[in-house]
C-alpha cells in the first residue's frame, strides 16, 4: 500500500528536478516510535511545511527557474526559496522552500530556543494548517510552471 506522507509533496516535486544529495521536510503526521511502546502518530499541523534540500549535481538553470517559480506564486501563503551555506562544508549550499513568514520569525524563534516551526505552533497555531492547505496548490503551480 502506498501511503501519502502529508508535507512531503513539495519534496516529491523537487526530487523530480534532479537527484538529491540530502533532504529534510516537515511531516504533518509523523509516526513516533519510542523503544518499548507502540508507534504513535503525532499531529504537527501547527508546524508549517517546508522542504530543505541539496542537489547532488546542482543545475544552475533549474535553481534559477525554481526560484523564479516560487517568487511568482500567488496563493494563500507567500513562499520563499532561501539559500544557506553549510559552515562545516565550505562551498556547499542547501536550499529551503518555506512560507515567507517562517523566514521573518526565524530569529525570534531561535531567541526563544525553538525552531521556527515550534514557535509558529505555539504563537500562531492556525498558520500551519493554512500553509498545508496552500501546499497542494503551490505544488500544482510548480508542476505547471515546469511543464
Amino acid at each position: 500500500m502506498n501511503v501519502k506522507v502529508k508535507g512531503r509533496e513539495l519534496l516529491d516535486f523537487i526530487e523530480g528536478l534532479g537527484d538529491l544529495d540530502w533532504a529534510k521536510f516537515e511531516n504533518r503526521y509523523p509516526v513516533i516510535e519510542i523503544k518499548g511502546s507502540f508507534p504513535k502518530s503525532e499531529d504537527r499541523s501547527g508546524r508549517p511545511p517546508y522542504a530543505s534540500f541539496r542537489f547532488e549535481n546542482e543545475n544552475p538553470e533549474v535553481v534559477v527557474k525554481l526560484k523564479n517559480a516560487v517568487e511568482n506564486y500567488q496563493g494563500e501563503i507567500r513562499w520563499v526559496m532561501d539559500e544557506y551555506q553549510r559552515i562545516s562544508f565550505p562551498g556547499t549550499r542547501n536550499w529551503i522552500i518555506h512560507p515567507k513568514k517562517m523566514a521573518e520569525i526565524k530569529q525570534v524563534a531561535l531567541d526563544s530556543n525553538l525552531t521556527p516551526g515550534q514557535y509558529m505552533e505555539k504563537v500562531e497555531p492556525m498558520f500551519g494548517p493554512k500553509a498545508y492547505d496552500d501546499l497542494e496548490n503551490f505544488v500544482e503551480y510548480l508542476q505547471e510552471f515546469f511543464q
